[in-house]
């Protein structure tokens, strides 16, 4: 018999909606180290002089703060400090349910484990339409007063599969869809912001399995000048990008879609400005298969570029 191999699969995407305008073909190309890795596709967008800039309220996250908030998703216990993150554990659910705030940015994470990710996996979970996803995630952020008035539902789709895998097989013997992800994004001054978190995961049955947050509090502290988006594709191809590694993995990288949006850190890292970043998105060949691929650069001048 062969052996196999029951792996989870996450298949969690930051995605972000907008409208931009686009002009004429981008068919001047920069050259630069990473110009035969890449190719362009994609028509540069028309783009302001200047937007607006943000900055970051700060976070003020204390042990009593964690406490009220774990009361609204029915929590209890003591709230543990460690670097950067409160957690409470509730050892009093069968199951146990997990909380995190992170003092950084203030973002809330809130899970059962073994719901979200079971040990063992031998059936498809029972799983809600894309209708049913929607009102009981809303439901959720109302009951435990975790709406934004600003947030949209940008996205509903599988967020954990479970494979099996057969020795030597090039695709898994069996696949069941494990969770459902109900995702949501905003706009600041018109455009999309990439990097936030903000998901409600259902479970078998639709129970509300976990949810992320990260939503950093801003407000306008006047304004930046924009690079063009040539500048910026340029930057790609040298790897001076928000996260340089990301276009390193790949043989090569198909640029289909060329956008400007805002940037928001990871919740554990500390934020004191939000600045504009191009994101070119499109196709990436890795192995010989494809996969989606979004590569983020500032779109800022060079006198704000690293000030998040």
């Amino acid at each position: 018999m062969n052996p196999k191999i029951g792996a989870f699969v996450c298949l969690a995407v930051a995605v972000a909606v907008g409208c931009i305008l686009v002009i004429g073909p981008a068919n001047i190309l920069p050259a630069g180290a990473g110009a035969g890795k890449y190719s362009l596709t994609a028509e540069f967008p028309e783009v302001p002089d200047s937007c607006t800039l943000y900055r970051v309220v700060p976070a003020a996250v204390t042990g009593e703060q964690v406490r009220e908030i774990a009361e609204r998703f029915g929590l209890s216990g003591e709230p543990s400090g460690r670097t950067g993150e409160f957690r409470l554990v509730d050892t009093t659910k069968n199951p146990e349910e997990w909380l995190s705030v992170y003092t950084h940015s203030g973002a809330v994470a809130y899970r059962i484990p073994d719901r979200e990710l079971p040990a063992e996996v031998t059936r498809q979970s029972d799983l809600p339409t894309e209708a049913e996803a929607e009102e009981i995630a809303l439901a959720f952020l109302a009951k435990t007063v975790m709406q934004s008035p600003d947030a949209r539902v940008v996205e509903i789709a599988v967020n954990q599969k479970h494979e099996v895998w057969a020795a030597s097989s090039g695709s898994p013997e069996t696949s069941y869809d494990v969770t459902l992800a109900v995702r949501f994004g905003r706009s600041l001054d018109g455009l999309p912001v990439y990097g936030d978190e903000f998901a409600v995961i259902l479970g078998d049955g639709g129970e509300v399995v976990g949810l992320v947050k990260t939503w950093r509090e801003v407000e306008p502290d006047g304004s930046v000048a924009i690079k063009s988006p040539e500048q910026a594709y340029a930057d790609l191809l040298v790897s001076k990008s928000i996260r340089p590694s990301d276009g390193m993995a790949y043989d090569r990288v198909m640029v289909e879609n060329v956008s400007l949006g805002y940037w928001m850190e990871p919740a554990g890292v500390v934020q004191d400005t939000v600045l504009p970043v191009y994101a070119f998105s499109g196709t990436a060949v890795r192995g010989g298969a494809e996969e989606p691929y979004v590569g983020y650069v500032s779109a800022a001048e060079e006198e704000f570029e690293g000030e998040t």
